[in-house]
């Protein structure tokens, strides 16, 4: 987490000096204030000879590691021929300095271009009544208030970094900066390589306004239905967007660590704790925060102090369950046991607690895995009358086929396709769409030709490889309908299994 950001210049009067800050009384404090850092301390490494500029520079001092780009820029212009700057980004010493060196050589390339094109940083720091860091007032000038383009810059930076991992500040139509932390070991490891109609995204790091940022239009269509309960396919169908287009704005809020994908919910799914129960076991903080989150009961708002004093093997004090009966609960979870049955066996231990919020904590944090279950047929599908006709049918003479369509869909779509030919060569407005026949079901096929179509395309799915949540999906039928659909015997002896 970034703790401060600053501007600091080599001016030819004050020598080595901090210019911007944010937050206030970082580096440069008023009486009265502590700093983060001396800046009497770190001023000849943030300002460094000229052979060091233009190249990184991370240096640590009091616990704090700072993460700098030093530039000298050379020209007639300039006092002394040079202006010598640097923006540093402050950081605990023992967070991963990676992401951020990339950070400050983008801003310090970015400040270097504002420079030269516009001189955007000699002209604020000539201006009339500029309050520098650590001086009275800052960062308004003369009372008022403006503060100056790069103090702004700083802030969007520091707040917008640490809120969302990004930031896009624009400073005028030309100059637009855009950064991004970049998590490469820690997000792609987990991101997968493609994206299944039946994953549920859920948002794990906030996502900036449209005020704040420019969407990509996919996203601005799919934001609100990503709650971590629809499913992709779900999701494409509420937005009206292309299943495509959804699963790759999904797999980029992925890629960069901002969602995450769960199963579908559903009473019938079986969970099994994963080795990572050990951690739970031993770890009062993650209890704790498993504890707030699944609490339902509005108390359970509370402090952290209150949390923590509370009971740990006893019952739920103030509407928050207790430690125990987290822990108890996710061990009770077996691969016999489906969640309808450990609901209704756990009823009193689960009354202060929301049952899907448990188990996505149980996702997140990998305690929990799903144990999904399959569908094997042991046997090729039993003709169907349906599709003996058909076959009959098809037996038929070429002149029959080329004189008769196949359905009352195909009827539908000749006369449309015949129309909108028409219209197209002649000018007219062509008709307006109307529901596609497949959505008509029963007005253009029986109810035993839709039967056989559906069974037709369930077989492909019983080969042990698709889990029910693909099938429900595909078939778009509830687990329920799909198994009496399994167990009635049209589709020959099906074996269902859990892995």
């Amino acid at each position: 987490m970034l703790k401060a950001v600053f501007y600091a210049r080599f001016h030819p009067e004050r020598g080595p000096s901090v210019i911007h800050q944010y937050p206030n009384h970082t580096i440069r404090a008023a009486p009265g204030h502590e700093p983060l850092l001396p800046w009497s301390d770190i001023s000849s490494y943030i300002i460094p000879p000229y052979d060091l500029c233009n190249q990184p520079l991370s240096i640590c001092t009091n616990g704090y590691r700072i993460i700098a780009y030093p530039v000298s820029l050379e020209h007639d212009d300039y006092h002394r021929n040079r202006f010598t700057f640097n923006v540093c980004f402050v950081l605990a010493e023992d967070e991963d300095a990676h992401p951020w060196q990339q950070v400050a050589r983008k801003t310090a390339r970015f400040f270097t271009e504002i420079e030269w094109d516009d001189c955007m940083l000699q002209k604020e720091e000539d201006s009339v009544g500029l309050v520098w860091a650590g001086e009275e007032g800052y960062p308004t000038r003369d009372g008022g208030t403006d503060i100056g383009n790069v103090y702004g810059l700083l802030e969007s930076i520091l707040e917008d970094l640490n809120k969302y991992g990004e930031t896009c500040v624009r400073i005028d139509a030309v100059h637009i900066l855009n950064l991004r932390l970049e998590y490469p070991k820690e997000y792609a490891k987990d991101a997968p390589d493609r994206i299944r109609a039946w994953d549920v995204p859920l948002l794990v790091r906030s996502v900036p306004s449209q005020g704040e940022w420019t969407w990509d239009l996919t996203l601005v269509r799919i934001h609100d239905f990503i709650d971590g309960i629809k499913h992709v396919q779900k999701i494409a169908e509420l937005a009206d967007v292309e299943l495509k287009l959804v699963k790759r704005a999904v797999k980029e809020l992925v890629h960069h660590g901002k969602a995450i994908l769960l199963d579908i919910f559903h009473f019938q799914a079986i969970y099994a704790c994963t080795d990572e129960m050990v951690y739970l076991l031993g770890d009062h903080e993650l209890q704790d925060e498993c504890r707030r989150y699944v609490a339902i009961s509005p108390s359970s708002k509370g402090t952290n102090a209150s949390v923590a004093t509370s009971s740990t093997n006893g019952a739920a004090q103030d509407g928050i369950p207790a430690r125990g009966n987290i822990v108890h609960l996710y061990s009770f979870l077996s691969p016999g046991l489906n969640l309808s049955d450990f609901c209704l066996t756990n009823k009193d231990e689960l009354a202060y607690i929301d049952i899907r919020r448990f188990i996505t904590f149980g996702m997140i944090k990998g305690i929990l895995r799903r144990i999904h279950k399959y569908a094997l047929a042991m046997e090729p599908r039993p003709a169907s009358p349906v599709s003996t006709r058909s076959n009959k049918q098809s037996s038929g003479s070429n002149s029959r086929k080329s004189r008769l369509p196949r359905s009352g869909d195909d009827a539908v779509r000749d006369f449309e396709r015949a129309w909108r030919k028409a219209a197209l060569t002649s000018g007219w407005a062509t008709p307006p769409s109307g529901p596609h026949p497949a959505s008509l079901g029963k007005s253009y096929k029986s109810a035993d030709r839709v039967r056989s179509e559906e069974d037709e395309k369930l077989q492909s799915f019983l080969d042990g490889q698709h889990c029910m949540d693909q099938i429900c999906v595909e078939m778009r039928m509830s687990e329920k309908k799909l198994l009496e659909r399994l167990r009635s015997g049209r589709l020959g002896e099906v074996i269902l299994f859990n892995k």
